[in-house]
Order: structure tokens, then C-alpha cells, then sequence
């Protein structure tokens, strides 16, 4: 009987093997040294001659300690642009999210190397928009995606409609447009459902805000079904975040439905799926969204531990007006535990951010706190000066629910006092700010 031959190694495991052979000789080092300290002598010589397979971890782990970079062991020359463009934009996404705004150069970059590839274009597209869009600059990422719209949809790159048409829904709602929030999003999960793309991360993002919409419409039945589907599909594919995510949507819709016991549940494991997140500027918005959640359903000790997770998170962050958003958040959830030292303390640090990085929308909600805290401290005067200073910031950004709240509490405040003209003025105010529709920062 003849002898089976060894089956022959691939060819591009070979050229791996060879490559990092080159490198190694390249960097001065010995099979011994590259191998150390978790691998061996022997594991590297079969590496180079192409007989075994690595695992990704180890290649990433070799490519560190040899210097280079994956896309150099793996990748043909014909395959770098594309690899390039793809991490310049990530780096750019990466950056932006730091609070970092010198992506520009980056950005040209990938243009440089994408003029050749629709694909690649769209993602330049998508990450500029998103950009603005995380800068504050929301007209500007709106201009820039209904552009977008029309050219995907003259190359027919039907894949990017739906991601571009719910971010413009996310924009529509940032900017009070309900109407116009709900038919982009209705319009993106048709397209979603079309491409074979709604139980991508984008399509999940998507169905999260859709159901956000349904519970904040009085429909909490209808918003469950799609967070169930949302946290159903994020389990299968392991997207921590997005369950997290979900079960908030979750608790939010409970809450409303007067099922406070179904909504702590909700909340726990919401908890418990962000504790695999990695550290992110999506897993801070996560949690102070969570917090928010806990604080509502009267667990206010677990909102102040999600905070300081937050605060510790964002520390270093150059964002300042996140950091911000973060103490104000933070002071308030103390504010509601009574520690008013503390929360003083986290409210005026937000605010010394907010001088250098102004942020008139988290001035008046620190201002507020400022004004419950100085309340509750017997301190008249500064309460009610706090609180005009917020009503006048609201007023001023047309933040309609943040002005009507206010609003109530300093007239409700100051009929208390005996003050009634005063407190009929601002009652007014409170019931003209609900009738001209809710806008919330």
C-alpha cells in the first residue's frame, strides 16, 4: 500500500512563514528570542517553514514583538490601500471619540488611497458625517449625509442606504423633528429588511431607536417585541453593548407601563452585559443612560455606582464637555441621595470644564442641580438665582422640556415663599414652553 504524502501547505501560509522569518533577521533576533516568553524555539522553525497554523492571538502577539504590523505579514502589496483606508478611518473614529480634532489629515489620507473604490468612498463619507455629528456640528453631518444619499444611491450601493438614512433619522431627532425622525427610521428598517443588513450592528442601532420612539408614544407592548429581537440577536453575536443597550430600552418601556419590578430586572441585566464592554466613549453614554434608568426606578446607590464607573472612564478623556456631562449627571444622583457637599462639588468641577469649553445646554442643567442642592441648603437667593440663570440658558437653546421643568419647579418654588407674582410668571412660562412642543438636549 502506498504511503499517504503529507498534505501540502497552503500558499499563503508559507509566504507568512516567510515573511516573518525576514522580519526576525531583519530586527537582529533568534527563533529563541522571537519565541519568548510564552511560545518556543521549536513552534517558531515551523512557523517560518509554513507547517503549522498560528492563531490570531499569537500573530498579533508576534507582529508586536517583531515591530510590524499584520497587514505586512499577511497582506499582497494589491491589498494594502484597502487595508490602510480601512484603519485610517477606524484611527479617525478612534480619535474623534477622544475629543481629538486633528483627523482632517487622516481623512485626506484615505481619500488619496479610495479613488478607485465606491466602498471605500461611502465609509469616508459615513465617517466624516459621523464626525460632525459627534463634534456638535449636526446641520453639518446632515448636509453631509443627504449628499451622501444621492451619490450611493446613483453608484447603487443599496448596502449604505439604510446606515445613511438612520443616521439622518438620529439627526432628525437631535434636532426636535419627530415627524421627520420617524419616517427616515421607518424608511431605514424597510431598507435593513431589503439588504439582509437588520441584524448588523447598524440594523441594531436602528431597531433600538425605533423601539425608543414606539415607548416614548405610549406604545411599550410593541417597543418590547423589538428590544427582545435586538437582545436576542446581540446574545447570538456576542455584542455586549447593544444587549446593554437593550435591556434599557427594556426598563425604559416597563417603567412607563407602571411595571417598576420588571424594570429593575431589566436594569440588572443591563448591568450585568455592560460589565464584558470594553472601556469606550460608547459604553460612558451607555452608562450614564443606565443611570438614568436606575435613578427613575428609585435605585439611586446603583445609578451613583454606574456614574463613577462613568467618571472613571472619561478621567483622562481630553472631551471635556463630556466630562461635563458626566459630573452633571454625577451631582444630580447625589443631589437625590441627599449628599449636597458632594454634589456641589461635582457641579461647580463641571462647570470650571464648561469655562474653557462651552457647553450652554450642560450649563443649565448643572445650574439647576446648583439650585435644588442651594434649596435644600436653606439658601433662598442662590436657589432662585440659580435656577433664572438656567431658565434664561433653556429659553435662549429652545430646550422646551428642560424650560417648562424648570420653569414649574421655580414657580411651584416661589408661590412656597409667598411670592405669587413672581410664581404665576414663571408657571405661565412653564405651561407656554409644553405647548410649543418638547425638546430635550
Amino acid at each position: 500500500m502506498a504511503e499517504s504524502k503529507p498534505a501540502k501547505a497552503p500558499v499563503w501560509l508559507k509566504r507568512l512563514g516567510n515573511r516573518i522569518r525576514q522580519v526576525r533577521r531583519i530586527r537582529g533576533l533568534t527563533q529563541t528570542d522571537l519565541a519568548q516568553p510564552s511560545l518556543t524555539k521549536s513552534f517558531i522553525s515551523l512557523l517560518e517553514s509554513g507547517r503549522t497554523y498560528p492563531s490570531v492571538g499569537t500573530l498579533v502577539a508576534l507582529a508586536n514583538r517583531l515591530q510590524t504590523s499584520l497587514a505586512l505579514l499577511l497582506l499582497e502589496d494589491a491589498d494594502l490601500p484597502r487595508e490602510t483606508t480601512l484603519t485610517l478611518l477606524n484611527l479617525s473614529r478612534a480619535l474623534a471619540a477622544r475629543g481629538l480634532d486633528s483627523v482632517d489629515d487622516l481623512l485626506a489620507a484615505a481619500e488619496a488611497l479610495s479613488t478607485q473604490a465606491d466602498d471605500l468612498r461611502a465609509e469616508i463619507i459615513l465617517t466624516r458625517g459621523d464626525i460632525a455629528a459627534a463634534q456638535g456640528r449636526v446641520t453639518e453631518a446632515g448636509k453631509i449625509l443627504t449628499d451622501a444619499l444621492s451619490w450611493v444611491r446613483k453608484r447603487r450601493l443599496r448596502a449604505y442606504e439604510p446606515r445613511i438614512i438612520a443616521r439622518l433619522a438620529l439627526y432628525a431627532q437631535q434636532q426636535s423633528d419627530t415627524g421627520a425622525a420617524r419616517t427616515h427610521l421607518e424608511e431605514a428598517l424597510n431598507q435593513f429588511r431589503a439588504t439582509r443588513t437588520l441584524r448588523s450592528v447598524d440594523g441594531c442601532d436602528a431597531m433600538l431607536a425605533y423601539a425608543g420612539m414606539l415607548t416614548e408614544g405610549g406604545r411599550p407592548a410593541r417597543a418590547l417585541r423589538v428590544l427582545l429581537d435586538v437582545a436576542r440577536v446581540a446574545e447570538r453575536q456576542d455584542l455586549p453593548l447593544i444587549r446593554g443597550r437593550a435591556y434599557i430600552g427594556m426598563a425604559r418601556a416597563h417603567l412607563q407601563a407602571g411595571r417598576a419590578h420588571d424594570a429593575s430586572d431589566a436594569l440588572r441585566h443591563a448591568k450585568d452585559a455592560l460589565e464584558d464592554v470594553t472601556d469606550s466613549v460608547e459604553l460612558v453614554r451607555t452608562l450614564r443612560a443606565l443611570a438614568d434608568l436606575q435613578a427613575a426606578a428609585g435605585h439611586h446607590q446603583d445609578a451613583h455606582a454606574s456614574l463613577q464607573q462613568a467618571v472613571r472612564l472619561v478621567e483622562k478623556s481630553p472631551d471635556a464637555r463630556l466630562r461635563a456631562a458626566v459630573l452633571a449627571d454625577l451631582a444630580r444622583v447625589l443631589a437625590q441621595l441627599n449628599k449636597y457637599d458632594d454634589a456641589l462639588r461635582a457641579a461647580r468641577a463641571g462647570l470650571d470644564l464648561l469655562r474653557a469649553h462651552p457647553d450652554a445646554h450642560q450649563r443649565g442643567r448643572l445650574l439647576v442641580t446648583m439650585a435644588r442642592v442651594t434649596r435644600a441648603l436653606k439658601r433662598p437667593k442662590q436657589a432662585v438665582e440659580h435656577f433664572r440663570d438656567a431658565i434664561a440658558i433653556f429659553k435662549k437653546g429652545r430646550h422646551q422640556a428642560d424650560l417648562a421643568e424648570t420653569a414649574r419647579e421655580l414657580g411651584m418654588y416661589l408661590k412656597e415663599r409667598g411670592e405669587n407674582a413672581d410664581a404665576a410668571e414663571y408657571l405661565a412660562m412653564a405651561i407656554t414652553a409644553e405647548r410649543s412642543g418638547p425638546r430635550r438636549g
